[in-house]
């Protein structure tokens, strides 16, 4: 006989017992990371104007900058499974604000293209692997629910940010702007792995079924992951 059909996950699940870990802890890592993130990305030819660059050669230089993505991404590639995907993202949001701070106090063109080019390599090398890390924490039911929620309140810290940076270059000065952001990527890293479950090499049922305070137990891994 075909077994009865489990209760479905309604929403308020994500804020259960069970669950409430990763809800907080996905929603406070998708916050910062968006104000590091959008923090660099939006306002780098910006300020690099205000500090004296012409608009062209800004420009120039952020486009040589975002060809980082291309390597970011394939580099998570080989970087997501093979280790553990919290401290992967503890450890990669610490390059971005290493590099984002390098570039924030350089002023020569060759380094500002290279520590660019660094932070924007990392910063794709993390959006796929929180993008794979985000989800997996979650049972079917409520997955998708979770996800967007934890990505939905990290579009937030884009309402407040561009005042944060404004006063900041304003008042403090240019230097103190990518101290800013990387900062918001040391708290990203700080939040990972005080509190982030470890997901790699577990099936997500193994996963879900964790207690909120547990994910430092070692578990053996799924068979897909042990050959």
């Amino acid at each position: 006989m075909p077994r009865p059909a489990a209760p479905s996950l309604t929403w308020s699940a994500l804020f259960s017992p069970a669950h409430i870990r990763p809800t907080v802890s996905l929603c406070a890592i998708w916050f910062f990371q968006t104000i590091g993130f959008y923090g660099f990305m939006s306002w780098v030819p910006t300020l690099l104007a205000r500090q004296g660059f012409e608009m062209v050669h800004s420009l120039n230089y952020i486009t040589l900058i975002n060809l980082g993505a291309l390597p970011g991404a394939l580099f998570a590639v080989f970087l997501s499974d093979r280790w553990e995907r919290k401290y992967s993202i503890a450890g990669v949001a610490l390059a971005i604000a290493l590099f984002g701070l390098l570039y924030g106090l350089s002023f020569e063109p060759v380094a500002i293209v290279i520590f660019g080019f660094a932070a924007a390599t990392m910063m794709d090398t993390f959006s796929a692997l929180a993008f794979a890390y985000t989800p997996e924490q979650y049972p079917t039911d409520v997955r998708n629910s979770g996800t967007g929620l934890a990505y939905g309140v990290g579009r937030l810290a884009n309402v407040v940010n561009p005042f944060i940076i404004s006063a900041i270059f304003a008042n403090l000065g240019y230097q103190y702007v990518f101290a800013y952001i990387a900062g918001a990527w040391v708290i990203t890293a700080s939040i990972a792995l005080a509190f982030g479950m470890k997901t790699t090499g577990r099936s997500l049922e193994t996963i879900s079924a964790l207690p909120a305070d547990s994910s430092d137990i070692a578990l053996p891994l799924t068979p897909k992951a042990a050959r």
